[in-house]
């Protein structure tokens, strides 16, 4: 394995950090190895220390090899991804009425160009005069925006839509004057344009809003575009501008918004209900027994096919329910704004009672009529404050018109559960260039990140000399990816306040500021789609995205919960309520073809486990993909500081995460080198560049006097220095590449002009 040596019982990294050698799955006990407090064959839960923190024992040798990813040659990318989209765009142009919704899937690696194909087919049909109308859906409005110009170039007529919140282009006031009362009631299923926009009374009157004639909003409607970018969230609304396309092109992931998952208190559910009148008095009665017998049969864990309710029972209690939605008719879009919040205000309290508690009835029906013992998309838990009953459920799709999903991660098991009908599928992986490199005996979970500052120690260290390696070869950037609350937390101990900003405020400090010399990203929509970040030489993951257990589950019931079919399985709770995930073999693929292995925590469901490969590993493949790998003119730098195996990333280095990490001197010199641009090498000039690292001289010395080898090197630096005054200045040094090694040491990296 490239940059490890072996020797005897252990093998070590050119830093003396060592590491278990475990060939084969053969674990020392813990007598040889004090890391090491049980072994990987028969562990449920994970390892600890002697220190009682988590850790894992790392990689170990394999004997049977990883399955390869079958990456499509470079030289036939276009070829094959031409085909593939035309192949779709006729299967769809073609489609005859099914099941759902017809839709074709191109699964192609990030960076492939299928967006940007896809547009010019489009323009290619436009200009023969064969281009219908299209919608075409992208994460953000920012990317609608750049794609609807890019598809301008292309000859196409194209609108990117803002939605009615969104800032105006000028940044002069939102795109509809009423916009926290609209998105209020889109929220709720009430018809903008009809309560907000423009109606006819019963009189016949039209009756408009004051701001209709100049309704930014509006006006965008009412050019000759064909093809119209839409943020992604616009899929579960209705059209914008009444405007119907003949096919649907969703780029990237979309899933996720169809997921309901809402928590009613049990309190409430159990209440009578006030909007009755004396003629529902049997039906009240009936329907508050009901309701307190469904409580009690989830506080006791018994089944609720025990329950004396029929299909028709349940399906009466929610049309009951559904009685208590106070029409809408009363907002009319010529009243003034205190009128129509207020009445907007009770519509809103009374619909959110009447749908959440009516979904708890039609959940049950379905599972009655489907003669199913138990109900998964019910469950009951407890908060802080209150007892809840957690209803879980997916939105259908609420627009039938067929659908190109341009996605690299496509599940087809979960596009069907959302009501896709898959017509046509096809995959392209194309392999990275990069150089990969992955800690393999740190899993690095979020609360790791957030809990220890040593940790965030450690990832400040690395940064450091990741970005004096840019600064030294390309200076072309680093990007450092996380969770964003762990993003936040690395500004905060870097001295940002960010108590008296609000939420965009913050977004927009942690995204356009370079910390430690190093651009930041996080996990989400953020990481999806943006060539923002494409020039940059290297990238850093910190730590991984992990729902927890009940997250994840929670996504399953509302996917699959009371389908045909086997149960869902889920993690039974310890005594303690911690769930805990079993550990399962995952290979890495190693670029040299070595055989190396190491066990992660994975849901023991395949469905589950499916979301979770969804949130986890692929989370982290999309943010790596920000610098658009496939296409990269040299051989970028990625760097992983968790241990679970992302697909199509081949390694290079499976190194631990001290030997990543390295010296705290080197480190704070790098720091200083890169914040200040030049070092001394006494103990006080160390100490003050790096701060973050070494807080005091003592502690400089301290560290220096306990690591003899360090300090020899300093020595040897600081005669580097001398010639040029002792203090050593960033354009002093240069990088060596005929030196670089798998960890990083000052004497690899530095060296005289």
């Amino acid at each position: 394995m490239k940059g490890i040596y072996y020797r005897d019982d252990i093998f070590f990294s050119k830093t003396n950090r060592f590491l278990p050698k475990i060939p084969n799955r053969t674990h020392f006990p813990p007598e040889q190895n004090r890391k090491i407090v049980m072994t990987l064959t028969n562990r449920k839960l994970p390892a600890r220390d002697n220190s009682g923190r988590f850790c894992s024992s790392g990689a170990y040798r394999v004997d049977h090899a990883c399955r390869l990813t079958a990456f499509t040659p470079a030289s036939e990318t276009r070829r094959v991804l031409r085909s593939a989209l035309e192949q779709a765009n006729r299967t769809l142009r073609e489609t005859s009425e099914g099941e759902g919704v017809a839709c074709a899937v191109i699964r192609a690696s990030p960076g492939a160009g299928k967006s940007t194909l896809q547009r010019q087919l489009m323009a290619e049909r436009a200009a023969a005069g064969q281009l219908e109308a299209f919608a075409f859906h992208v994460p953000t409005r920012d990317l609608a925006a750049e794609a609807a110009i890019e598809a301008s170039e292309q000859g196409l007529l194209a609108q990117a839509i803002r939605g009615r919140s969104a800032p105006l282009p000028n940044g002069n006031g939102l795109m509809c004057a009423k916009a926290d009362l609209v998105e209020q009631a889109s929220r709720i299923g009430l018809s903008v344009r009809e309560h907000f926009c423009e109606t006819k009374d019963d009189s016949g009157s039209v009756r408009r809003c004051p701001h209709f004639d100049r309704c930014a909003f509006l006006e965008q409607f009412k050019s000759e575009a064909t093809c119209h970018f839409l943020a992604t969230a616009y899929l579960g609304l209705p059209n914008p501008g009444n405007v119907v396309p003949d096919l649907r092109v969703v780029d990237e992931t979309f899933w996720r918004e169809s997921l309901m998952i809402s928590d009613i208190d049990v309190v409430a559910f159990k209440e009578a209900r006030a909007f009755l009148t004396i003629f529902d008095g049997e039906m009240h009665m009936k329907l508050r027994a009901a309701a307190k017998h469904v409580v009690r049969c989830l506080e006791d864990g018994g089944p609720l096919s025990d329950l004396p309710y029929t299909e028709k029972d349940y399906a009466a209690f929610a049309q009951v329910e559904w009685k208590g939605q106070l029409t809408a008719k009363g907002i009319l879009p010529d009243q003034d704004i205190f009128t129509q919040k207020s009445k907007l205000a009770v519509a809103t309290q009374q619909y959110r009672s009447a749908s959440r508690f009516a979904a708890v009835w039609n959940v049950l029906r379905e599972a009655r009529r489907a003669g199913l013992p138990g109900c998964e998309r019910l469950r009951l838990l407890s908060t802080n404050k209150s007892e809840v009953i957690r209803v879980l459920l997916k939105r259908p799709l609420r627009h039938q018109e067929p659908m190109l999903i341009l996605d690299s991660d496509a599940d087809t098991e979960i596009l069907k559960a959302l009501g896709c009908d898959i017509r046509n599928e096809h995959q392209l992986t194309l392999r990275p260039n990069a150089h990969v490199v992955q800690v393999h005996d740190h899993q690095m979970s979020m609360n790791s990140l957030l809990n220890s500052k040593s940790n965030r120690d450690g990832c400040r260290m690395l940064i450091a000399k990741e970005v004096l390696r840019d600064r030294l070869d390309r200076n072309a950037g680093v990007l450092v990816g996380a969770p964003k609350s762990v993003v936040r937390a690395m500004f905060e101990d870097a001295g940002y306040d960010f108590g008296s900003m609000n939420k965009d405020e913050v977004t927009e400090t942690m995204l356009t500021t370079k910390l430690h010399g190093a651009r930041w990203l996080w996990f989400g929509s953020r990481s999806l789609g943006s060539n923002l970040y494409k020039d940059c030489a290297s990238v850093i993951v910190l730590g991984r995205q992990e729902l927890p257990v009940s997250a994840l589950e929670d996504q399953g019931r509302a996917l699959w919960g009371d389908t045909e079919g086997e149960p869902l399985n889920f993690v039974t709770p310890d005594v303690k309520g911690a769930q805990w995930l079993p550990y399962v073999e995952a290979q890495y693929e190693m670029a040299d073809g070595s055989r190396m292995a190491v066990e992660v925590p994975c849901h023991p469901d395949p469905r589950i486990r499916r979301l979770q490969f969804q949130s986890r590993e692929l989370a982290t493949r999309q943010l790596v993909e920000r610098l658009r790998l496939a296409h990269a003119p040299y051989r970028k730098r990625v760097i992983l500081t968790c241990n679970i195996p992302i697909p199509g990333l081949p390694i290079n280095e499976l190194v631990s995460w001290e030997a990543l990490v390295g010296c705290r001197v080197e480190a704070a010199i790098s720091m200083s080198l890169v914040e200040q641009g030049e070092v001394a090498f006494d103990y006080k000039s160390i100490a003050a560049g790096a701060p973050t690292i070494f807080a005091t001289v003592e502690a400089v010395s301290g560290y220096l006097k306990r690591n003899k080898l360090i300090s020899s090197r300093i020595k040897s630096l600081k005669k580097l220095a001398k010639p040029f005054g002792g203090t050593l200045k960033i354009e002093n040094c240069s990088l060596d590449a005929r030196h670089a090694k798998m960890a990083f040491t000052i004497e690899d990296l530095l060296s005289q002009d």
